[in-house]
């Protein structure tokens, strides 16, 4: 262990590992959910109520980059009187719980607005206006971080541990806490799959009875390609939803795991490292997907890219 001082350690080459594999995901976090909301403010095809969930998700992403991450890896590498305590080492994991808890509500949102923009596309506008969505993505940081900040307002039962030797242990109250989001996590992915299984049936649906319904060429061909506009941005929300799935399904066998399992401390660090990497890798991946499977978006980026380098070309 390399000594800074009396009560502040750290291990040079985990530090040297964590950095190696931590910082290309926070460089792609940072960028590419900062990219999404540059492409919502300069790209006027983007600037519709249906994306500001999306927009606030990119900001969630990039809070995490920004915020979470570091404080995470302070807790796991730091080894001193702030980061090992019991009543003050759960302070720096508080970001990761609220940005993810608010992540895993941004996306149940979406599923709803997407749900409402099939099954009732005519009553959708008056249904989904502005100020209730900005309303909805209010309730959705205050009631996170109320909920995440909770154990800090309620008297601690047993004593202040030091924890870092065995990292293995917090207060019953964070136990609650944690067992209620690993509860929670499996629970948002499940209902996500069902209502977009059920919106993709639906829009499959909508495009078979357009084609029979439909009599000219022209409105045929203009009604296909509104429900098909439709049908690529669910399969574009249900893509990032299997993904929100995958990457943070561990992290509730991780918080299962820390409160249940009994484990050496070597087999803990395995699993704290592989689902914890899997958690912020989920930050990094919704641009990359709206890149990818949605042309306005991709449009977005390329003008917000341009727009960098001309003033780049500019200033040199």
């Amino acid at each position: 262990m390399n000594t800074t001082g009396s009560s502040l350690t750290f291990n040079p080459y985990i530090t040297a590992f964590y950095i190696l594999i931590y910082l290309p995901v926070w460089i792609a976090i940072i960028s590419g959910n900062l990219l999404v909301m540059l492409a919502f403010v300069y790209h006027k095809e983007l600037r519709k109520v249906k994306n500001y969930f999306l927009v606030s998700l990119a900001a969630t992403d990039f809070l995490t980059g920004l915020v979470a991450l570091p404080l995470h890896l302070v807790a796991r590498l730091v080894v001193s009187q702030v980061t090992c305590w019991s009543s003050s080492r759960f302070i720096f994991f508080l970001p990761d719980l609220i940005f993810g808890k608010a992540s895993a509500y941004h996306l149940l949102c979406v599923a709803i607005d997407r749900c409402l923009s099939v099954l009732r596309p005519l009553q959708y506008p008056y249904i989904v206006t502005t100020n209730r969505v900005k309303v909805f993505i209010a309730i959705i940081w205050l009631y996170n971080i109320a909920f995440v900040c909770l154990p800090l307002h309620v008297p601690s039962l047993g004593p202040d541990e030091w924890v870092c030797a065995y990292d293995h242990q917090y207060e019953n109250e964070v136990n609650l806490l944690l067992l209620i989001t690993a509860y929670e996590i499996p629970a948002y992915v499940l209902f996500m799959i069902l209502v977009y299984t059920y919106v993709l049936t639906i829009s499959f649906h909508h495009i078979k009875k357009r084609r029979e319904l439909t009599n000219s060429m022209h409105d045929k061909n203009q009604a296909i390609a509104d429900a098909k506009a439709r049908f690529r941005g669910v399969v574009t929300m249900a893509t990032v939803v299997g993904a929100f799935g995958i990457c943070l399904l561990p992290t509730s066998f991780k918080l299962f795991f820390e409160i249940y399992i009994p484990a050496t401390r070597e087999t803990l660090i395995t699993v704290q490292t592989l689902c914890e990497y899997m958690l912020f890798l989920n930050s990094m991946l919704n641009p990359i997907i709206y890149g990818y499977l949605n042309q306005q978006f991709r449009a977005g980026f390329k003008k917000v890219l341009e727009k960098v380098k001309c003033r780049y070309v500019a200033s040199s």
